[in-house]
């Protein structure tokens, strides 16, 4: 059990989960985005649903930003609203179509 301590101590432990592979992680942030916004905008509709995950993909490669996304996303959950979504669409269309980024 010392030897266990004296290990922890001088850092000497090998970690036994590794991290998953940024393929992985960049699909894991995709994912986690897209609940984040189904989640917190209150989606219901199947195709509000489908807006969110095609949202979540055009920041995974890169064509809208994903502070823009997050912004958007703050601000319409900020407006007290009980069913945020249209008001984020609305919004996120609006900024998109100024970045030439057309969404559904």
């Amino acid at each position: 059990m010392r030897s266990i301590s004296v290990a922890v101590a001088l850092g000497l432990m090998v970690p036994l989960t590794t991290s998953p592979p940024r393929a992985a992680a960049a699909n894991l942030a995709t994912d986690t985005l897209a609940e984040q916004l189904k989640t917190g905008l209150r989606v219901q509709a199947p195709r509000d649903v489908a807006f969110c995950d095609e949202v979540a993909r055009l920041v995974r490669v890169g064509r809208l930003p994903e502070d823009l996304v997050d912004a958007t996303y703050v601000w319409a959950i900020r407006r007290g609203r009980k069913y945020p979504f249209p008001a984020f669409a609305h919004a996120l269309r609006l900024k998109a179509d100024r970045l030439g980024v057309r969404l559904p």
